[in-house]
């Protein structure tokens, strides 16, 4: 599909409302058509069948995308067969594509392929960690936090993510979720980072606060929580 017919489609599928409704939550910096979420999925699936990785290319060549693009762009990375050489040669261009923390989580969740050959990309999502745009040191914590909080590397990765350096509020709530995510699956192993000092304040508390609103920790762990939360 050339880039021309899928725009028209957006603005055929958009709802001013939901566009004001979404610039809201701040899903982008570019432009925005209002194209709910299952439109734009029955969309990628559509050009995935139809047009595979000849999409990919041709949404890949233009320097900006809408968001609405770069959402179906995402999901067709996901959705395409491609060779692992492959995805690791289109992964750095997915990289301009992510100004947002909704592109971003899209773009992490979508690559679920990632589960079958974990050790191929670890090394590339880790070192996404040292970089210095916020947007991409978040999609290395999630793609961490999904994919790799696994017994072989869940204290490798909670050591990596405790280096993180950032003062960008998505890069903070990103850790803070990472570390919830963790301690929900292994406590002994996460609580040590929870103690004072060993993240930022703010990503700690934050943290602290996802484990207690989680229905995944139990009452007498919330109150301990609680208490922690709260030591200088």
């Amino acid at each position: 599909m050339k880039r021309t017919e899928l725009i028209e489609r957006l603005s055929e599928l958009a709802e001013p409302s939901y566009r004001s409704f979404q610039q809201k939550l701040q899903v982008s910096q570019g432009q925005l058509y209002g194209v709910r979420a299952p439109f734009l999925q029955k969309l990628a699936k559509h050009i995935a069948s139809v047009y595979g990785v000849l999409a990919l290319k041709e949404l890949l060549s233009y320097d900006t995308l809408s968001y609405e693009e770069t959402i179906i762009l995402y999901k067709l990375f996901g959705q395409i067969t491609l060779t692992e050489a492959e995805r690791l040669s289109y992964l750095p261009k997915m990289l301009s594509y992510n100004d947002s923390w909704a592109t971003n989580d899209c773009l992490a969740s979508e690559m679920k392929w990632i589960r079958k050959n974990r050790g191929i990309y670890y090394h590339y999502f880790s070192t996404l960690l040292t970089h210095e745009a916020p947007y991409d040191k978040r999609l290395g914590i999630v793609t961490l936090m999904l994919y790799y909080l696994e017994p072989d590397t869940f204290g490798e990765v909670l050591k990596k993510l405790s280096t993180v350096e950032s003062g960008h509020y998505y890069v903070m709530m990103a850790l803070a979720w990472a570390y919830a995510t963790a301690y929900c699956k292994d406590k002994k192993t996460t609580l040590p980072y929870l103690q004072p000092g060993r993240l930022a304040e703010p990503v700690r508390r934050k943290a602290i606060q996802k484990c207690i609103e989680s229905r995944l920790v139990s009452d007498d762990d919330k109150t301990s929580l609680k208490a922690l939360r709260q030591a200088p």
